[in-house]
């Protein structure tokens, strides 16, 4: 995963630095300057006059390089960008524009060559950023890691969409699209019924949450005298289209875990689960009992904790564990006046981790 992450206007010096991330060492005892770095076999692309090549090869570098007011050397890795300043002072609203901006001395410092050091970014990364300076758009190769184009447009404040993207792999743009989204639609989801729904069983006393999202049309109607067997005092369920939606993709369910992680919450779960909504049938048993069936749906459910001393809850001292005694019931037979209630095949938990283990079973 890349190490880039997004930078607010006010800290604009991170990726810049002199060596060893720190300002220019002055000239030691003996009166020499420091040497300059080794440019053996290094690659610069020449913004200014449009070529790239060998660092040697280009007899324009030296000239250009003094001129240090209009011209930058942007040194990332081993790979040397000349830079018009005016090329990025076009675009002031990005982080490269600001920092070679009026107050340019006060952000930013170079190394004993004068060249302004990127960390964090890769050389053809880099190289794609400022196509976004230089034509106004990013092109994208099919092999580029587009989360580490994401990840670099929002390090350099520049916005990633359908204006500035030119990609060749649409579904690795689009798959970055969506996973923006799908954030930003989850914190809303979480605000407007996700956190009411766990307030709501904090204030019981709960310290953990067995979320349900139905369908708004969805109809729940238990017999009062022979409910399903679902722990119906432990569920929360939450009618929300949208959100029904939402997490019916893994993609999805993957990030709202990892929101939910972020936000301190602990034992998460989230999959699709058999939730039953009425009474299908009823009959007798051999025994005289009677055999109540559901109809079952397969819902998105959400379960998650924020118990601090779990590990103590689940403590069991055994010295005071009494002994049960069997009542003489056989197995599986039925009391005269015993309901039961049929086994929930159909209530299956399923994570998101299931889910893709089982994809690859049926594919083998």
């Amino acid at each position: 995963m890349s190490s880039l992450r997004r930078k607010s206007s006010e800290d604009l010096s991170s990726p810049f630095r002199g060596a060893g991330g720190r300002a220019p060492s002055s000239p030691s005892s003996g009166g020499r300057p420091p040497s300059s770095p080794s440019r053996a076999g290094t690659t610069l692309v020449n913004l200014v006059t449009g070529k790239e090549g060998p660092l040697e090869d280009d007899p324009s570098y030296p000239e250009l390089k003094t001129q240090r007011d209009t011209v930058v050397v942007l040194l990332v890795e081993e790979v040397r960008f000349l830079v018009q300043r005016q090329t990025l002072l076009n675009h002031p609203e990005t982080m490269l524009g600001r920092m070679f901006g009026e107050n340019m001395s006060r952000f930013t410092k170079e190394n004993e060559a004068g060249e302004f050091k990127i960390d964090s970014v890769t050389p053809s990364v880099f190289r794609a950023i400022l196509g976004y300076y230089t034509g106004g758009e990013i092109s994208v190769s099919y092999d580029t890691n587009m989360y580490e184009i994401k990840e670099a447009c929002d390090f350099f404040l520049i916005p990633f969409n359908t204006a500035t993207i030119l990609s060749e792999n649409l579904s690795a743009f689009m798959n970055e699209l969506s996973n923006d989204g799908a954030r930003r639609k989850f914190e809303s989801f979480l605000q407007s019924d996700i956190v009411p729904t766990m307030a709501d069983a904090a204030t019981k006393g709960e310290r953990d949450c067995h979320i349900v999202c139905l369908k708004e049309d969805d109809t729940v109607e238990w017999d009062p005298e022979y409910p399903p067997a679902v722990g119906e005092d432990l569920l929360s369920v939450v009618k929300n289209n949208e959100i029904s939606r939402f997490l019916k993709y893994i993609e999805n369910r993957e990030i709202a875990k990892t929101v939910l992680q972020e936000k301190g919450l602990k034992r998460i779960r989230l999959g699709i689960e058999g939730f039953p909504t009425h009474k299908e049938k009823v009959k007798m048993t051999p025994r005289g009992g009677l055999q109540v069936s559901y109809f079952y749906v397969q819902r998105p459910f959400i379960v998650m904790s924020w118990e601090k001393e779990e590990h103590r809850s689940r403590h069991v001292d055994f010295a005071n564990v009494s002994t049960c005694q069997s009542t003489g019931t056989p197995p599986g037979a039925a009391a005269p006046d015993e309901v039961i209630i049929l086994p929930q095949n159909n209530r299956i938990a399923v994570d998101e981790i299931e889910l893709v283990e089982q994809v690859r079973e049926d594919e083998e």
